[in-house]
């Protein structure tokens, strides 16, 4: 297994919002993985400044728009 698909199997794994009564299974799906999206760019800023990089998010490969 790659970590590319380990990580999709995470991400397919996470389940916060499903079994929200006001969200249809594929609308909180969406929230998960917007959610997922959120915190994946948070952690990438951090360890950027962890190591001192100073290149911008779009060098990185990394917005914070969903």
């Amino acid at each position: 297994m790659s970590a590319e698909s380990n990580a999709i199997s995470h991400a397919l794994a996470f389940s916060w919002w499903r079994g929200c009564p006001e969200l249809s299974d594929e609308e909180a799906r969406l929230h998960d993985l917007l959610t997922l999206h959120r915190a994946k760019v948070e952690l990438i800023r951090e360890q950027r400044d962890l190591l001192r990089y100073y290149d911008s998010d779009e060098e990185l490969g990394i917005s914070s728009d969903p």
